[in-house]
Parts: structure tokens; C-alpha cells; sequence
């Protein structure tokens, strides 16, 4: 390898190293301080003087400063080492890009040779100059629009040392980095070895390296790919724990929003009884007897037809129907519940039951909630055929149009401005198991029938 001079540390190692930091950095979604860039750049400016004046192999050299670089921005800046390796991986590959497409046409335009231009400090300043003001475009730009790995997460929180980019919403940097980082490392670094590989050639036939560097690199190559296609292997993995994790965690959120409506149900519940406590105390205390017995009765009366109808033989799925009655009661909507069989013997999780008939609930009664209608209804039927069982809702209000039919189902669609999750979840659990959802609707009713296999292996 070629020795750097003082000047060439100063004029080209030092900015290099800035430069590629604030590139990578701001990539992984952090700003990094004037400050942090200056010291990594020097401490990385005389890393790289101490390994160039070494005898290791041109191209491996760049592969060994990568990893000095990665522990240098993780000191400096004290993210944690996934992140300084994703922001050295970033900035390195995006630099050695740049250098491969910027350097041979540099070497074209102005007649010199390879070899010229790395004996000479000034000349390898000025063909310097184009990368660098690239990358700082690049850097501009990044910050400018706020492009970086992380731009749909955007956060208002600072992370150790650094401001993370964006203002909304806060985001786990690392649950993001743990999950992604191996499959983030399997896009970058063929690109980097592919771009190093391609310079290094250029190199080679500029007559600058033996055939004994090359070989040398070329094997380093080999096992890098190698290695690449162990980490493929471990990138799918995470991906799939990833998608996962989400599905359990959207299923959770669920849980807990049906959880919120019972609390807001039993609160409910209790606030009535307590009024209802206070009339008969009321009317015990001026020996209203009869009316006492008569209140009672018709308080009873009222309770006990809401208690019939959610008898499932299944403790979660009456609670939920439960909580919906006293939803519906809360937005002046009739909600009428007829369970027609036990759903003991349902292929379904409790879970999963109540998130197809909690959805389908929820987006009847936001159909109707806003209608001219003076008591708008809502139907449920639970019954069973042979061999099936079918939960059926039934709503009044406006139709849905018929080339609405398909998007309905899919994942994010929606007409409420809501999420759009809620019939794309009972699509995806009820064909899990087997079933279907039929979808009809005209100008007086909308009904959604969800059949469901008695046994799942009934239909494989």
C-alpha cells in the first residue's frame, strides 16, 4: 500500500471520513453534531494512514477500515453498534458507488494514469473534489427532504448524543434495528463488494496491483459471499419473526380495545344500578312496596332478556357481545343479539371469534350511527347447519356500491378514515379456517354472513 502524507490526512482522509459519516449517519435517521463528524473523521484519517502504510492487500484494506469506521462512529456518537454498522455500511457503499462511477471517467477526461494521480497529493485532492461534493448533495438532500432508512418513523425524542430526525410519533430505534438490521446489511453489502470488486479491477488494470493483491482480495470475496448467504438465511428468519411479531401485536391492540369497551360497559352498568338502587331504596322508604316490586321487576325483566341472549356456552365471547349491547345502548342504537346455538364446540379461538364478530359489530354500527333513521338497528344471528356455523349482521343505512365489494376486504381500505383493518382481519381468520364471507347489500339492509367449517379438517 502507498504511505499518506500529513497534507493528503488533512485535505482528503480527514473530509472523506466526515463527509461519509454524515451520509450514513443522517441515512440511519439521526443528525449528527459538526463536532462528532470532526472526531471521527480524525481518528478515522489516522486509522487509515496506519493501515495504508501497512502491507495489506488493496481492497481488503477498504473491508478493515470499514470495521475500524463502524467502532469509531459508535464510540463518538454512542449509538449502539447495529446502528453505527448500518450507518458505516450506508455511507461506505453509497462513497464506493460514487467512486466507481466518478473515477474512471475523472482518469478519461483528464489523460492520467491511476498510478499518476495516487503519487500525487494535489492530484488526488482535486479528483477528490467531484466525490466529495457529490456525497455532500447527497447529505443535503437526505436532510433536506428527510430521506433516511427510518422516514416512515419519523420521532421527537433525542437518542444518546444525537437528534433523531422527524417530529411525529416516537419509534423504537432498536426493536427496528434488531429486527431489520440483517435483512438492511443483506441489500448493502453485495452492492459494496460488487462496487469494491469493480474498483479493484479497475485497479488491477491500471497496472497498479499484483497478481498477488488480487488474489488475495478474490478469495476475501469468496468467503464474503459465503457468508453473505448464511446471513440471507438469518435476514428471512427475522423477517418472518418481524411479520410475526406484528400480527400478534395487532391482534393485541384488538384485545385490549374490546377490553376497554367491556370497562366502559361494566362502568356503565354500575352507574345504572346504582340509580336503580337508589329508586327502589326510595321507594322502600315511603313504603311504596308495590311500585318497589314493580320496578324491580322491570329492571329484572330487562337484564335477564339481555342475559338469554348471549348465553354461548363460551364465557369470552358472551362478554364481548355483552360489552357490544351496551355500546350500541351508548349511541342510541338498538343492537339485537339472537344466539341460536352453543358455540362450545367453535374451531375458533375465543380471540379470533370475537375479533370476527367484534369487527363485524363495530362496522354495523358505524353505519348506522350517523343515518336519519330515529332508532337505527342492528341485527346479529349466531346459528348453526350441518356442519357449519354462521354468524350473520345485519344494519340498515346507506348501501354499499357493488365495485366496493372486493376492496372492502382489503387491508387499509376504508370509507370511515379509520384504519381499515377491521373486515380485512375477519377475511383473513375466517379463510384460515376454511370459511367464507358474503357480502349483500341494497337500499334497505347491508348483511355480512361468515360461514364457518363445525371442524377445520372438514375442508382440507
Amino acid at each position: 500500500m502507498d504511505h499518506m502524507s500529513a497534507l493528503e490526512l488533512i485535505i482528503i482522509s480527514f473530509p472523506e471520513a466526515m463527509l461519509v459519516a454524515a451520509l450514513g449517519i443522517t441515512l440511519a435517521g439521526f443528525k449528527p453534531r459538526l463536532k462528532q463528524l470532526a472526531i471521527i473523521g480524525i481518528f478515522h484519517g489516522l486509522a487509515s494512514c496506519i493501515i495504508r502504510s501497512s502491507q495489506v492487500p488493496f481492497g481488503l484494506h477498504t473491508i478493515i477500515l470499514l470495521l475500524v469506521f463502524i467502532l469509531i462512529i459508535n464510540a463518538v456518537t454512542r449509538l449502539n453498534l447495529k446502528t453505527s454498522a448500518l450507518a458505516a455500511l450506508t455511507g461506505l457503499t453509497i462513497y464506493v458507488a460514487v467512486e466507481l462511477l466518478i473515477a474512471p471517467q475523472v482518469l478519461k477526461i483528464t489523460g492520467y494514469t491511476y498510478e499518476k494521480v495516487l503519487a500525487d497529493t494535489l492530484l488526488r485532492f482535486y479528483f477528490f473534489l467531484p466525490e466529495a461534493l457529490i456525497l455532500a448533495l447527497i447529505t443535503f438532500l437526505c436532510r433536506r427532504f428527510n430521506i433516511n432508512i427510518m422516514s416512515y418513523w419519523k420521532r421527537n425524542k433525542k437518542n444518546g448524543n444525537l437528534f433523531v430526525l422527524g417530529s411525529e410519533n416516537t419509534f423504537n430505534e432498536d426493536f427496528f434495528i434488531r429486527q431489520y438490521f440483517p435483512l438492511i446489511t443483506l441489500v448493502l453489502s453485495p452492492i459494496f463488494l460488487l462496487a469494491l470488486l469493480n474498483i479493484t479491477f479497475f485497479v488491477f488494470r491500471s497496472g497498479s496491483l499484483t497478481d498477488k493483491y488480487l488474489s488475495v482480495f478474490t478469495t476475501f470475496i469468496s468467503f464474503a459471499v459465503i457468508a453473505l448467504s448464511g446471513l440471507s438465511t438469518i435476514a428471512v428468519k427475522k423477517l418472518t419473526e418481524a411479520m410475526e411479531a406484528e400480527y400478534t401485536a395487532k391482534k393485541t391492540s384488538e384485545t385490549l380495545s374490546r377490553m376497554g369497551e367491556l370497562i366502559a360497559s361494566i362502568r356503565k352498568q354500575r352507574h345504572d344500578f346504582n340509580h336503580h338502587l337508589q329508586a327502589v331504596y326510595g321507594l322502600i322508604e315511603v313504603e311504596s312496596f308495590q311500585e318497589a316490586r314493580e320496578y324491580i321487576r322491570k329492571t329484572f325483566s330487562i337484564i335477564s332478556t339481555h342475559g338469554d341472549l348471549i348465553k354461548t356456552d363460551n364465557h369470552e365471547i358472551s362478554a364481548m357481545l355483552y360489552t357490544k349491547i351496551g355500546v350500541a345502548e351508548a349511541r342510541s342504537i338498538n343492537l339485537d343479539i339472537i344466539v341460536k346455538c352453543s358455540l362450545k364446540d367453535l374451531p375458533l379461538s375465543a380471540i379470533e371469534a370475537n375479533s370476527v364478530l367484534g369487527n363485524l359489530i363495530d362496522n354495523a354500527l358505524d353505519a348506522v350511527e350517523n343515518t336519519d333513521m330515529k332508532k337505527p338497528f342492528v341485527t346479529v344471528e349466531v346459528y348453526k347447519i350441518p356442519n357449519t356455523y354462521i354468524f350473520r349482521v345485519t344494519n340498515q343505512g346507506k348501501p354499499i356500491q357493488t365495485q366496493l365489494f372486493e376492496k372492502i376486504f382489503e387491508p387499509h381500505f376504508t370509507t370511515k378514515g379509520k384504519q381499515g383493518l377491521g373486515l380485512a382481519i375477519v377475511k383473513e381468520i375466517v379463510q384460515n379456517y376454511g370459511g367464507s364471507v358474503n357480502l349483500s347489500s341494497n337500499d334497505d339492509e347491508t348483511i355480512f354472513t361468515v360461514s364457518i367449517p363445525s371442524k377445520r379438517w372438514d375442508f382440507n
